[in-house]
């Protein structure tokens, strides 16, 4: 029996399948559309600008820095423009010879060019290519403040020199030269450990940067914004010839105004150099502060020997070196950097601690014979016999060393510490400028560290009289001054007053900062000023320095160097006028010789009859 052969269906795509497969395919090319029309159409500009960035770089141009001011609008540092020849290094086609016709044009040697080429910013490159490869868009700037005669032979040839680039760059400008040197300070470039610590803050290689002085304390306000000029790389990271964009304007800086009073700055400025000129010796040095006693504004401050800070804006570099190098140290800010015993000027601490714990009273009757036995030393006064029977007042005036042992005897040296820190000692005062010196009041701890041996009971007698081992600035010692004045008010010295835009909007202000209230009392102080006042009376230590229509306080200092076998330090606290004082004077003269009111004391007498305007 024969059987059929099985019937086989045809195969047919199932509906559905068929159906989900179209439904997929027709989603991915709606997806993809509608990506491309996202792309081409709706963010089209977006991805060509990020297309474009990515090919665009910017070869930066400083801006200006901000101008600094005095109190009455008087400019001391400013930016100017000046030409500057710059080197693209990506676009330099032949090295020696560019630079050999840049060197023929200025009429330098090449090899200053070559060495500046190489070594900037604190790198150092073995070769044009590796500055070519480490900064491909530079600039790095050749020559600075190039005249017209060199602006224009450079201009007709610089088709000619494929990199070269002839700029106008802001130059910082101190019209007053050295005067204020230590406040205002110098700039410089860069350095790759600065730039390294400050490129997080939007500081690029190329900067121009505070160094020292308010150029460094504000110069995140100083610098502006960079610009530059833009351009066009390849994928090789070439300058793309020909091809223009629009530059980045710089935005200049903020303005710093200070409460300095320019006048002021310059007669102190004169007096100091006049005084230490007058001594004959070429190796002196010192500092003058004056502040305002009601508010802690400081209205002038000088160091000598001082600095040009335009030697460092413009890279002469000899000056520079020499500034560097000089034994005298010119760029060392004495008035608030050099700490030393302060001599007798201390006893202005001394007398009101004693008065305010009531160890004396002011019209107690002492018999000053010239010493006093301090726990077994017996200490002299330079004066032998001393004054006899006395009283506080005359015995400030005079600046019995005998008197004054006893006072700080019987304060003993965990009071007279209270005071002196009180008084801002061993402390720094906040003032707005770098390196301050916070000095020094040694304790048992801190004489086991330096010599190893414990505090003597007689310490407290020399410290006392501000010998020994304490130490203050000028800037603190005239920052005691003005809480003797105002009554006890301890305030921060300021030397900026206000921060503006250079649209003049205020950015920051600096309103008086008090610090703290000196714990002495009114009549305490007030027995203190009644004898520095006296200070140009007969028996006062500044006796025949008197100016006539201007009484002023004062307090002579005298200071022993190693051991006495040295020169002797001079201080001179001074304010005047002696009813309303308008300001407090510290002058401080190192190692001069002499004392305090043959050596210090004159200085300030000239400032303050230039000052005041009355006859010498």
């Amino acid at each position: 029996m024969n059987q059929r052969a099985p019937r086989i269906k045809p195969w047919r795509t199932p509906t559905w399948r068929l159906v989900g497969f179209c439904a997929v395919v027709a989603l991915a090319l709606a997806a993809l559309l509608g990506r491309l029309v996202q792309v081409q159409l709706l963010d089209g500009e977006r991805y060509r600008a990020a297309a474009l960035a990515n090919q665009v770089r910017l070869i930066p141009v400083a801006a200006p820095r901000g101008m600094i001011f005095d109190r009455h609008g008087t400019v001391i540092a400013r930016s100017l423009p000046s030409f500057v020849v710059a080197l693209i290094p990506s676009e330099v086609t032949d090295a020696p010879r560019e630079l050999a016709t840049l060197a023929s044009i200025l009429g330098v040697d090449v090899g200053p060019l070559w060495n500046r080429l190489l070594h900037h910013r604190g790198m150092t490159y073995a070769s044009f290519d590796e500055v070519v490869a480490g900064e491909p868009y530079g600039p790095v700037i050749l020559a600075t403040g190039l005249p017209v005669a060199a602006v224009a032979r450079l201009s007709e040839v610089l088709t000619d020199l494929p990199g070269v680039d002839l700029e106008v760059e802001p130059i910082r400008d101190y019209p007053r030269g050295r005067a204020a040197s230590h406040v205002v300070g110098y700039v410089g470039a860069i350095t790759q450990e600065e730039y390294e610590r400050l490129k997080h803050r939007g500081y690029s290689p190329n900067d121009v940067i505070g160094k020292d002085g308010l150029e460094y304390a504000y110069d995140t306000y100083l610098r502006g914004t960079p610009g530059g000029q833009r351009v066009v790389v390849d994928a090789a990271g070439s300058v793309v010839p020909n091809v223009k964009l629009a530059s980045k304007a710089a935005l200049p800086g903020d303005t710093l105004v200070t409460n300095l009073d320019w006048r002021l700055q310059q007669i102190v400025e004169n007096a100091l150099a006049d005084g230490l000129r007058r001594i004959g010796r070429h190796t002196l040095s010192g500092a003058v502060v004056a502040e305002d006693p009601w508010t802690g504004a400081i209205l002038a401050l000088a160091s000598y020997p001082n600095y040009d800070p335009n030697d460092f804006a413009s890279n002469r570099s000899k000056r520079v070196t020499n500034d560097l190098i000089d034994a005298a140290q010119p760029l060392f800010d004495r008035a608030i950097a050099a700490a030393t015993p302060t001599g007798s000027t201390f006893k202005m601490v001394t007398g009101s601690a004693a008065l305010t714990e009531g160890v004396v009273r002011v019209d107690q009757v002492i018999d000053d014979t010239g010493g006093w036995d301090c726990g077994g030393y017996y200490a002299r006064d330079i004066a032998a016999g001393g004054l006899g029977e006395t009283t506080f007042v005359p015995a400030l005036a005079a600046s019995s060393d005998g008197y004054f042992y006893r006072l700080a005897w019987w304060l003993g040296n965990a009071r007279l510490r209270k005071y002196a820190l009180a008084f801002g000692l061993d402390a720094k005062t906040g003032v707005d400028l770098p390196g301050e010196n916070e000095g020094n009041w040694p304790t048992n701890a801190w004489e086991m560290r330096a010599f190893g041996v414990p505090m003597e009971p007689s310490d407290v007698c020399f410290l006392g009289i501000g010998q020994g081992a304490m130490q203050a600035t000028p800037l603190q010692m005239v920052n005691v001054a003005s809480a003797v004045i105002n009554g006890g008010t301890l305030y921060r010295p300021q030397i900026v007053s206000a921060i503006r835009t250079p649209a003049g909007q205020t950015v920051q202000a600096f309103p008086p900062h008090a610090i703290r209230h000196v714990p002495v009392t009114d009549g305490a102080l007030a027995a203190v000023r009644e004898g520095m006042a006296k200070v140009t009376d007969p028996g006062g230590t500044a006796y025949g320095l008197a100016i006539a229509g201007l009484p002023f306080s004062g307090k002579t200092g005298t200071v022993e160097t190693a051991g006495g076998n040295g020169p002797n330090t001079t201080w001179f606290v001074a304010w005047a006028p002696t009813a309303h004082p308008r300001l407090a004077l510290a002058v401080f003269v190192d190692r001069s010789g002499g004392y305090g009111a043959t050596v210090a004391a004159p200085i300030a007498r000239q400032i303050l009859v230039s000052y005041f305007n009355k006859k010498p």
